[in-house]
This record gives C-alpha cells, structure tokens and sequence, in this order.
C-alpha cells in the first residue's frame, strides 16, 4: 500500500474546504499544478476524491477551468502526437437518454466531406443512457484502440472514435470515481476542454446553464483559435430541434452568441424507441425520421458554420443540406 506523506497537494484541499469563511477557489497556477500532481499519480485516491467533491458542491470556476485543462493539455501533448492533422475534436461523455445520437450522423457526413474529425468519450455502464461508442459498435465503425489505429480510421473515413481510457488510462481513471463517490466530477468539463489531438476546431456540448460560458470564457483564457459550445441534447454537442439553441464561438479572438429559434415545433421525439435502424435507415435514405432529420441538420448547420466561419443560420442549413445530399450512403451497415 501506497503512503503519501507529502503536503505539496493537501495545500489545495485546505485551500478548497476550510469552511465558508476561510475557503476559496483557486489560482490558474493552483489548479494547473493540482491537476498536475494528480496525472503524475502523486495523489491518493482518497486525496482526489474530496479534491473533486468539493469543487463540485459549488462548481468549477472558469479560473479553475483554465488550470486543470493546461495541465491536461500539457500532459496528453508527448502522449497523443499524431502524423495527421485533426480538423475537428468532438468529445461525446454525456450519452442520450431519450433519443438516439443523432449527432454522429451529423460528424460522419462532414468527414464524408472531407472534414478530419476525432471524436472520443466515456461510457458509464450502470447508466440508462445510449452513449455514442455502443451506437458506434453496432453500426460497424471502428472502436480504435490505440493511435495508429486512430490514424487508419482517419485515411479510411476521415473520422475516428477512441474511448478515453485508450487515450490515457489515467483520465479515464479519474472519470471512473463516479463509482466510487456517486457524482460526476469537473474532469467531465476538462475531457471536453482537452482537446487532446490538438485539433484546429473544437465542439462542445453541454448540459448544465451556465456551462456554455463558463467554456466560452475558458476558451478565451486559454488562446483557443476555434471553439464552439452550446447546451445540447442530453449534454451532447446535439442541436435539439424542439428547442431554441443558443450557440457560443470562440474564433479570431472573439467570442459571438447566436440563438436559432427551434426547428420542430411539434413534438416528434420517440422517447421510447432507441432502435439503431432508425439511424441506418436515414442515412441511407430508406426511411425519413422527422425528429432526426431536423437534429441532424441543425447540429451540421451549427458545426459547419464554425469550421467555415459562416454566422447565417440559413446559410449554414445550405450548407450542411449540401454536405448530406452527397454522402456516401455506404459507409454504415443498413439495413433492408
């Protein structure tokens, strides 16, 4: 058994839970060096836990943000070096909980267009959720195992899936205390501010209000060059075409808001239906799926004009209407 006898981390659970006079947030350089010493694995299980815990009962700071995920970055930046650029980064942690992943639809046409795009998530089993890498299994796209793997999915498909865990197995370790504490942690908010390809764009989803801000001003903060985030379906960077959307960019050292008001306005949503055929049979064009046609096309419309600096929603939903009209109908196992 491992003793850790050193103070260099009890410091930042002090700082953390002295009560509520003497507690505080921390520092960029606190965060960043306490998300260090975790990764490095100089923390006891027992340390991190109440670390995360307590950050959690009043949520991260964007200052906190910051921190974590530069150590993050700095960490994965000898680790996740690939010999091919990424366009696009796509983390995919929440998992639907009442429809299918629509939005995989939506990244793997604009990989079909020629967009690189590395998407990578966590799967909880105990959960009732669908989350994107079962959809990927069944749906016969590789679940890649290491990066050369991510490489040949990239020169294959232009899109590549890893789980986090295949990515470092420290991280998906850290996301893994939610057995142990019952809660999810912040390190749900910095495995979707990593980055960890280094992509020229990135994507985000989130559930919770506020989240879409405090990731904007993180991006800000950090020097990103392209980010977009917006509360989506379930968590997921997913436009729920039932309701208004709001999106946040972070591009050329700006940040932009845009709402688009819903593009359903009936209720179409099949709660009670998560057959995967639902997603074959619409992008082979078997079958029209009202909910999914519109949660597709507004997530491309959104993403798209992100990667191609366009701010009209009209001409972003041409734009992706073009992108689906020339996919390419075989790259998933459909059924009939």
């Amino acid at each position: 058994m491992t003793i850790y006898t050193g103070n260099e981390f009890t410091q930042y659970v002090k700082i953390l839970g002295r009560g509520k006079k003497g507690a505080r947030s921390l520092t960029i350089d606190e965060a960043e060096h306490a998300m260090s010493l975790m990764l490095s694995g100089a923390v006891a299980p027992e340390q991190s836990g109440a670390f995360w815990m307590l950050i959690r009962i009043r949520e991260e700071t964007v200052e906190e943000t910051v921190g974590f995920t530069k150590a993050a970055r700095r960490y994965l930046s000898s680790k996740t070096a690939l010999n091919v650029s990424v366009d696009l980064d796509w983390p995919a942690y929440a998992g639907k909980r009442n429809e299918l992943p629509w939005f995989l639809l939506a990244a793997l046409a604009l990989a079909n267009s020629g967009v690189k795009i590395v998407m990578h998530g966590h799967s909880f089993v105990e959960e009732d959720r669908m989350y994107v890498e079962f959809a990927i299994s069944q749906l016969g796209i590789n679940l890649c195992e290491s990066l050369a793997e991510v490489e040949v999915s990239l020169a294959n498909l232009n899109f590549a899936y890893i789980p986090l865990e295949k990515i470092d197995s420290t991280l998906g370790a850290m996301m893994d205390l939610k057995y142990i504490l019952g809660l999810r942690s912040p390190v749900n908010t910095v495995v979707r501010m990593m980055n960890p390809f280094f992509a020229e764009h990135s994507v985000h989803g989130v559930f919770h209000r506020g989240y879409d801000l405090l990731h904007l001003s993180a991006c800000k903060q950090l020097e990103d060059k392209s980010v977009l985030v917006f509360r989506g379906g379930n968590g997921e960077a997913e436009v729920n075409p039932e309701r208004d959307v709001t999106l946040g960019k972070w591009q050329n050292g700006l940040a932009s808001w845009s709402t688009w008001a819903k593009a359903e306005k009936e209720h179409k949503r099949l709660k009670d239906c998560l057959d995967l055929s639902r997603l074959t049979d619409h992008w082979c064009g078997h079958q029209l799926d009202q909910f999914g046609e519109q949660a597709v096309r507004q997530t491309m419309a959104s993403v798209a004009g992100l990667l191609f600096s366009i701010d009209s929603h009209d001409e972003c939903l041409a734009l992706a209407d073009d992108i689906w009209s020339r996919r390419d109908k075989t790259v998933l196992h459909c059924v009939n």
